[in-house]
């Protein structure tokens, strides 16, 4: 469904979270008051789209409140009752974000084109071996169960499964639906596909075997609805399984020094849509690609494989995250010859469309905006480098 309007968010009060740094935590939610026949939109104006996510208020806000400290309560209460299983949970740092900020929410509805922000109410629980699928299946989510909580059902693509391995869909007939509905668990473990894991899990589970990420990021995602709720769209809570605190402490650094930074490509205007090998467009997604590789495999892998080491193994020893001078020369060409290309397709496109003057004026106006907007990734990335070479002990100043 494209909406080319301005949608009509209400606006009410902000949810403040109780002992919080207020200036940080004043928390928007938009609530869209028609109803879309899909969850998905394509955006003719993401700055305006933006703007009235990010002053959207949702009139729920107090209870959204009172829904995620019941929620930690409960996964506190799990923890303490299985200890001795390794698990445990950190009631300080859950509750730094227990509700997703107004700024991530809009980043989120903007990158996906969709309304459905599942992870609103989130916590995370650390568990010291979650390689052993069966504290999961036999524990954990049992003691949710009898609390109230269950795991809500998502739609996955038939492709998505064969991704992961699946030959055989659901309901046990190949390619027999395009999409299914299995409940809301990803196993984002390395090397876990295998029979001896699939049967640890419950039958109903047993396609819930995924893969980590690209950045070699590992955990256990799910999200549960309450089980009284019988609303047609009820509040999902995610829970993020993690081997510990390390591990948590990786993410957070990745997230602020990497993540955040590279997923701001998927918010250019420019979408180098065109895949023919050697076009300007193509040239363009190589170059962020290899940016992307960069990081991911000179800081992201490192700093994952660290903490876990740490968590998992109880090894302490760290491998250093270093950017040479060869590295800065390579990062300053990607972004060189990244600039060059988006100009190029920003030509391409003007010399394809009419001769509009309110047209070209925006063509104008998305290029300054693309321009804007990799000169802060750059310039972000650089604080990067700076960062890790310093902590190394090879630039004199922190940037």
């Amino acid at each position: 469904m494209n909406i080319s309007v301005t949608p009509n968010f209400q606006i009410n009060n902000k949810y403040k979270f109780p002992n919080q740094n207020q200036n940080k935590n004043n928390t928007t939610l938009p609530r869209y008051s028609n109803t879309l026949s899909k969850d998905t939109v394509s955006f003719t104006s993401t700055a305006k789209i933006s703007d009235f996510v990010a002053q959207g208020v949702s009139n729920k806000m107090d209870r959204l409140q009172r829904i995620a400290i019941t929620y930690l309560d409960v996964l506190e209460s799990v923890a303490t009752k299985l200890s001795a299983d390794g698990v445990s949970f950190d009631r300080a740092y859950c509750e730094l974000h227990p509700i997703k900020s107004p700024e991530s929410y809009t980043s989120k509805v903007i990158r996906s084109g969709s309304f459905k922000v599942p992870d609103v109410i989130r916590a995370t629980l650390y568990l010291k071996n979650p390689y052993d699928l069966s504290i999961l299946n036999d524990k954990i989510l049992p003691e949710m169960q009898k609390r109230g909580y269950i795991l809500a059902n998502t739609d996955i693509k038939h492709e998505e499964l064969l991704k992961r391995g699946y030959l055989t869909p659901p309901g046990g007939n190949l390619a027999t639906a395009k999409v299914y509905s299995i409940p809301d668990l990803d196993v984002r473990l390395e090397d876990m596909f295998n029979d001896e894991n699939l049967s640890k899990l419950s039958p109903q589970l047993r396609y819930s075997i995924g893969k980590p990420q690209k950045s070699g990021y590992e955990d256990i995602q799910m999200r549960f609805v309450r089980e009284f709720d019988k609303k047609k769209t009820p509040i999902l809570h995610e829970l993020i399984i993690l081997f510990g605190p390390n591990y948590s402490n990786a993410k957070q650094i990745e997230s602020e020094k990497v993540y955040g930074f590279l997923r701001l490509f998927d918010e250019l205007n420019m979408k180098f849509s065109d895949k023919t090998l050697g076009s300007h467009s193509q040239k363009a997604n190589r170059y962020i690609s290899l940016i992307q590789q960069m990081f991911r495999g000179k800081v992201s892998e490192k700093l994952f494989l660290n903490a876990k080491n740490k968590d998992l193994y109880e090894i302490s020893d760290e491998i250093p995250i270093i950017f040479s001078e060869t590295d800065q020369k390579m990062f300053e060409s990607y972004f060189s010859g990244l600039k060059d290309r988006l100009a190029s397709c920003y030509k391409e496109k003007q010399a394809g469309m009419q001769a509009s003057n309110t047209a070209k004026k925006q063509l104008q106006k998305e290029l300054r905006e693309d321009r804007s907007l990799l000169k802060k990734i750059q310039d972000n990335l650089q604080e990067t480098i700076n960062f890790f070479n310093y902590k190394n002990g090879l630039n004199e100043t922190k940037s």
